[in-house]
């Protein structure tokens, strides 16, 4: 039988970043914590905390790691409005599916390499539209908070359904305790089963803010017809 040779004991194994923030990606941001990744890389504790301070840090170089490896669209000449919603687009699902990351991506301010040229280009392409300077920051900055808020709300439903309560429980127990005639729109929504949080609501909502800035610059209507809400199965 062939011997395996004995493991090397001694010094310890070199890590990286890369590595660190691989593992953090392996485990999943909302589980990582400094020992479970010292655990999956095969390092001590105190090996790994000279590379990184804390589990904020982690969740940090997860979050840079996330817009270097897919950062946002870049104006390229395109119609004004495609680009605005695939940007948009872009925000709510980089940050959705890694609910952990949205906080790191807003109170830390993580930035990635190209970030402000990216958006120095998205500006000058609304300039080139029409807009004064300062209206194609208003109008860039109204969509990147459309997309940051819907993302927040996203992230408030994740939390209602991990303690489970999700959209429609939370209308149907309002609605179980109030008078039959109290609370009809909202009834109706249940009822229809409209789900705020789903993508076609969100483009359905990016639609309303793209055509306002439309109306209010007179700018070039978006040239594909976005798709009308789709029957719902009735909520029982």
């Amino acid at each position: 039988m062939r011997e395996v040779p004995a493991q090397k004991r001694g010094r310890p194994r070199r890590i990286d970043i890369q590595m660190i923030t691989q593992a953090v990606l392996e485990i999943g941001p909302t589980n990582a914590t400094m020992r479970r990744v010292a655990e999956h890389i095969g390092v001590s504790l105190p090996g790994l905390y000279h590379h990184v301070k804390n589990q904020d840090e982690l969740l940090a170089l997860v979050a840079r790691h996330t817009l270097q490896s897919s950062p946002p669209p870049r104006y390229e000449g395109q119609h004004w409005a495609v680009w605005l919603r695939s940007y948009a687009s872009y925000i709510r699902t980089a940050l959705v599916a890694e609910p952990t990351l949205l906080e790191k991506f807003i109170s830390d301010g993580v930035e990635y390499d190209g970030e402000m040229a990216n958006v120095g280009e998205a500006l000058d392409g609304l300039h080139a539209q029409g807009l004064a300077p300062a209206d194609a920051l208003d109008v860039y900055s109204a969509v990147v908070e459309m997309a940051l808020g819907a993302v927040s709300e996203a992230h408030r439903e994740y939390v209602h359904r991990q303690k489970g309560q999700p959209w429609f429980a939370r209308i149907f127990s309002l609605t179980a305790q109030a008078a039959p005639e109290d609370y009809p729109t909202l009834r109706a929504i249940g009822k229809a089963g409209y789900d705020p949080f789903e993508d076609e609501a969100f483009q359905r909502r990016i639609t309303l803010l793209l055509r306002g800035i439309e109306a209010q610059h007179g700018l070039p209507p978006e040239p594909v017809q976005r798709p009308q809400r789709s029957p719902r199965k009735p909520q029982k």
